[in-house]
């Protein structure tokens, strides 16, 4: 946030409350930003690297309430932590995201503490739908582990995929975009197949294995009159998983302005029909 300010108030050595030219109170979080400020001291948050602000007085009460019951190096390590993340998706995080993450890491570590059991009935659905923002969020959770002796379970990971996949849905990163197309896929064949898949299955992991190599890496090969006759032949055989594919190769080719080879729509076609097979025997 850029202007000057005047410190209100310092909470700890991260944490500073200033009040704009406007007289606006805006909270500023930082590591070192409050060391040595005194009340009425100017303060630019331009001249500190990774300074995140909070101007809404609903999410300001809210950090207030967790400064005064959590200690100032959990704090930092969970702005650390934040940081990361940050780096990771190549945006900021708005302030209720901000906020919200970090009550969750400051709650999430107090259950660890507390060796509190935690369920995520949607940890292995977060983890194949949101892979590259599970490992974002496993790194993470690396980290405090380092810092504090804390390992926060699977299920936490999951959560905090969860607040990380919100900032990216919020942004314009390429994360986002790859995601919702996988999420619309996934979506798309569990319509027309009148399924809904388990995520734990390894049919659905295959297919959403092959639908991320074809969004985020796809190939480029020659065209080959065996494949085109593999992909007629499946085509009559198994025409319903052929139509699926097919119109899933469109939104993805149309999505990333990349054609899709031939080889990646046989494997495709091939996946979509195991995953039919299995509920049909079900």
């Amino acid at each position: 946030m850029r202007g000057s300010f005047i410190v209100h108030k310092p909470l700890n050595n991260n944490v500073v409350i200033a009040e704009s030219e406007n007289k606006k109170e805006v909270i500023f979080i930082g590591k070192g930003i409050g060391f040595g400020k005194k009340i009425g001291d100017s303060f630019e948050a331009k001249t500190y690297d990774k300074v995140y602000s909070l101007v809404d007085e609903e999410e300001q009460e809210k950090y207030i309430r967790l400064v005064t019951k959590e200690t100032e190096e959990t704090l930092l390590i969970i702005h650390e932590a934040i940081e990361k993340i940050h780096d990771a998706i190549g945006t900021q995080l708005d302030e209720r995201i901000h906020s919200a993450l970090t009550q969750h890491l400051a709650l999430a570590l107090q259950r660890t503490r507390d060796e509190t059991a935690i369920q995520n009935p949607f940890l292995t659905e977060t983890k194949w739908l949101y892979n590259q923002t599970y490992q974002i969020a496993d790194r993470v959770v690396e980290f405090i582990y380092k810092k504090t002796n804390l390992r926060l379970p699977d299920a936490e990971v999951g959560f905090i995929t969860l607040h990380i996949q919100s900032a990216i849905r919020d942004s314009h990163s390429s994360l986002n975009k790859d995601s919702d197309l996988l999420t619309r896929c996934i979506h798309y064949v569990e319509e027309k197949m009148d399924v809904e898949m388990k995520r734990e299955e390894v049919e659905f992991r295959r297919l959403v294995h092959i639908l991320k190599l074809m969004i985020q890496e796809p190939i480029y090969e020659k065209v080959s009159p065996f494949k085109k006759e593999m992909i007629l032949f499946l085509k009559e055989k198994h025409p319903l998983c052929y139509n699926i594919s097919r119109n899933l190769v469109r939104m993805i080719e149309k999505s990333t302005g990349v054609s899709i080879a031939d080889s990646e729509v046989i494997h495709l076609i091939i996946s979509v029909q195991t995953v039919l097979e299995k509920h049909n025997k079900a």
